[in-house]
């Protein structure tokens, strides 16, 4: 029976992609963005990003008709565009797709990755609780840390004060979910995608978003609580203990991005080397997010 469905299955995935091709990454990752799309613009109509932030999120969660089963729709279709994504990078870069493809649609893929990173970071924030803020607090910070540009990029990503979840709000909102479709459409040469995928991917997240219990919210004025930023952020919040900023928040994470996108300008007789260092950096992010994760409850965040 388990061979049967194993069968029907690999049968189902050849079928929506033309061949034994394996799951179609780009496609799950496209249509879990526009769920995310969908379902964040029907939180828009209820969200406050001024005064009681937290109150705001507290009251659409457990008080408007279906908040709960809407926050978690938007929260898990945005981790898996994420997660889609990721995986799609990875894909074309063990397929050398660098190879085969102009280098600048090259380079317009891998932008997706840090956009997606971005929107599910400006997303952790405008929950406006305790771990929220502390995440905009780092990211602030960071922001200043980019070399020359710095002090004016940080009060385009976030300003303190009465309006501090303001920008964040239109980032997440507005202005990075227009630059991911550019990308996605630049980067497919099509308005929308595959239609073949969206009930699979509907039905699946629409159904898991009924049982599925989102992270606490931990009130801004609770004390003796460990702080722990997005789980893709946990890497680098563990580097800030021990390392410069610039070095840990900016120089880190864009590390395999620079490495992986330089694959595609490189002489050929480079690549092999350059191939090597880029699965070694993209492997070193993935098990200091691993350490991170057993490492910031016991450091206290």
């Amino acid at each position: 029976m388990l061979r049967r469905f194993g069968s029907n299955l690999k049968y189902f995935w050849a079928s929506k992609t033309g061949g034994p091709k394996g799951p179609p990454w780009a496609m799950l990752a496209w249509w879990s963005f526009l769920l995310a799309l969908f379902s964040g613009a029907i939180l828009a109509f209820h969200y406050r990003p001024w005064g009681d932030v937290f109150a705001s999120v507290s009251y659409l969660t457990g008080m408007i008709s279906y908040g709960h089963y809407l926050r978690a729709l938007h929260y898990l279709s945005g981790q898996c565009f994420l997660i889609f994504t990721l995986i799609h990078v990875l894909e074309c870069f063990w397929k050398e797709r660098y190879r085969t493809i102009p280098s600048w649609d090259w380079v317009k893929l891998l932008l997706l990755l840090p956009m997606a990173f971005l929107l599910l970071l400006t997303g952790f924030i405008l929950k406006g609780d305790k771990e929220g803020i502390f995440a905009a607090g780092v990211m602030f910070h960071l922001a200043q840390e980019v070399p020359l540009i710095g002090p004016g990029l940080a009060l385009i990503v976030l300003r303190p004060g009465d309006d501090f979840f303001l920008l964040p709000y239109l980032h997440h909102i507005v202005i990075l979910p227009f630059i991911v479709m550019i990308l996605l459409v630049q980067h497919r040469k099509r308005f929308l995608p595959r239609d073949d995928m969206v009930w699979l991917v509907l039905a699946a997240l629409s159904l898991l978003a009924i049982f599925y219990p989102l992270p606490a919210d931990i009130p801004p004025h609770q004390a003796g609580t460990i702080l722990a930023g997005p789980w893709f952020f946990q890497g680098i919040q563990l580097l800030l203990r021990y390392v410069p900023p610039f070095w840990a928040g900016i120089a880190w994470p864009l590390l395999p991005l620079i490495l992986t996108a330089a694959l595609a300008f490189v002489p050929v007789s480079q690549i092999r080397r350059l191939r090597t260092a880029t699965a070694i950096s993209w492997a070193a992010q993935g098990v200091l997010i691993a350490v991170a994760w057993g490492v910031i409850p016991r450091l206290g965040g």
